[in-house]
């Protein structure tokens, strides 16, 4: 899967996101960052549905896909979940900081294995076809509108909230495919592999199930958020110290 062609692809579309999430930083501008990340919303969705205008304006005729119709993979549901972002940036109520943050978190994380294990490249190696560049480029495309969401400072990394965030976008994650498999199992339809809750995405790796998969997303949260506080904030505001605090607060009502 990771040939020259796709390596190449990765190296220069990750130099050029990075280049404009650096620039815009440097930038500072509000209301640049709030455009860009419309734009990388919208421009993500409109990637997704493209071969649905392209073979249209080709042949007269469009086939949809399952994909198009349906949120089966982590990355349909991330992608939704950016232009959500986009229309709550003001909001900083537990919902939307729960939807910010899981955006952040899971949008870079599944966009990234979908950058780098891409199933359409897998099963067809050219970037001469559309169906396969249009994947490469909406998954990179949706990765680098979820890290301007935390360069730009509408998401903050504290291990407490990042959990919680995780949790429930993993949650929505489970119920999505739960829906999906049984929709598609009450219309007699062949089964899709919703979230990957009936079947493991590698047949040669059984053990790599969506029960494991969650396991390690939130143990990898957990370890990225620790050494962010550990590095960025005072000790005071870390995880362990607001922890301890609020044991010692609870015992000592509970002593009264």
């Amino acid at each position: 899967m990771l040939d020259k062609t796709h390596l190449l692809y990765m190296l220069i579309s990750g130099l050029i996101g990075a280049c404009l999430l650096i620039g815009l930083r440097i930038l500072g501008r509000e209301r640049v960052n709030r455009t860009v990340l419309a734009l990388c919303a919208i421009l993500t969705i409109a990637l997704h549905y493209s071969p649905l205008w392209v073979d249209f304006l080709k042949t007269g005729t469009a086939t949809v896909s399952r994909t198009m119709l349906f949120l089966i993979h982590p990355c349909h549901i991330c992608m939704w979940l950016l232009l959500l972002s986009v229309l709550f940036l003001d909001k900083d109520n537990v919902a939307a900081r729960l939807l910010k943050d899981f955006t952040f978190f899971g949008g870079t994380v599944c966009g990234a294995i979908g950058t780098i294990l891409n199933e359409n490249y897998a099963n067809t190696p050219d970037l001469g076809d559309y169906v396969v560049l249009k994947g490469l480029l909406s998954h990179s495309v949706m990765v680098c509108g979820c890290i301007l969401l935390l360069t730009a400072g509408y998401v903050k990394i504290r291990v407490g909230r990042d959990l919680a965030a995780v949790a429930a976008g993993l949650t929505l994650f489970v119920l999505d495919g739960l829906f999906i498999n049984w929709l598609f199992a009450h219309f007699d339809l062949p089964a899709c592999n919703a979230m990957y809750l009936q079947n493991p995405p590698y047949p040669s790796m059984p053990w790599l199930n969506a029960a494991f998969i969650g396991g390690v997303a939130l143990l990898v949260t957990f370890l990225v958020s620790a050494l962010y506080e550990q590095l960025a904030l005072p000790p005071e505001e870390r995880w362990y110290r607001r922890l301890f605090s609020l044991l010692n607060k609870h015992t000592h009502t509970e002593s009264k």
